[in-house]
């Protein structure tokens, strides 16, 4: 409780800064234009992965120049694809990583002076782990990182 305490005693504090940070902190702006010009590029190269194929049915083509072209242009894609994958990622992890923040801290703003007994929300709103290391060491991580150990 002592780490909750201490959340419930500067509240007012915390709660300030997580506003005036949040927005800065999880923006997923720039993100979302890479998410777009990928999803774009993505289109593109498959156009000319297409218009490849249908040259290559319609003309002669040395068969180890198509091949390279085509390889180029599937490997092309196939980058776009993996960033595109990550970018979208990246975006769902910072959004919830915001939502888990928001949901703590509605959690102690809730609190009124110290806790002075086991709160089962607050207890989740604050503990995202716990790990037992041996039967005289049991380690409490919290969702802002921190650790303790009892």
């Amino acid at each position: 409780m002592k780490a909750a305490n201490i959340f419930c005693a500067e509240k007012d504090e915390v709660l300030a800064g997580f506003e005036a940070v949040k927005d800065t902190v999880f923006a997923t702006a720039a993100l979302e234009e890479e998410k777009a010009g990928l999803q774009e590029e993505m289109n593109v190269v498959a156009g000319l992965i297409q218009q490849c194929i249908n040259e290559n049915a319609r003309v002669a083509l040395d068969q180890a120049e198509y091949q390279a072209k085509y390889n180029a242009l599937a490997d092309r894609f196939e980058k776009a694809r993996e960033r595109l994958e990550a970018a979208s990622m990246e975006i769902t992890e910072k959004q919830a990583r915001r939502e888990m923040a928001e949901r703590c801290l509605a959690e102690i703003a809730k609190q009124e002076g110290v806790v002075s007994e086991f709160d089962e929300d607050l207890w989740y709103a604050l503990v995202d782990y716990a790990t037992v290391h041996g039967k005289n060491d049991v380690r409490f991580t919290f969702k802002d990182g921190t650790e303790i150990k009892v």
